[in-house]
């Protein structure tokens, strides 16, 4: 099952942009994000970049999508 999750933006080159996924750098399609740069927040689906995000929310969904997984670990142990 793929999730859009907001990933941190590494580096942009052209129409692609290497995104932080779960700690390995991965490289993702972009189109129709104007001026991406390095530091910006994008929703990621299937290897794509759908949308720029807020640091804000980015790191709010970011925090509650930890939490939500440190919970469901709990609950199975």
């Amino acid at each position: 099952m793929c999730q859009a999750i907001p990933r941190p933006v590494l580096h942009v080159s052209g129409d692609r942009a290497e995104v932080l996924y779960d700690g390995v750098p991965t490289w993702v399609t972009v189109q129709g994000i104007p001026d991406l740069a390095a530091g910006e927040y994008v929703v990621v689906y299937a290897g794509n970049a759908l949308e720029r995000l807020a640091a804000a929310d980015a790191e709010e969904m970011l925090a509650f999508l930890s939490g939500l997984e440190q919970m469901l670990a709990e609950a199975v142990e």
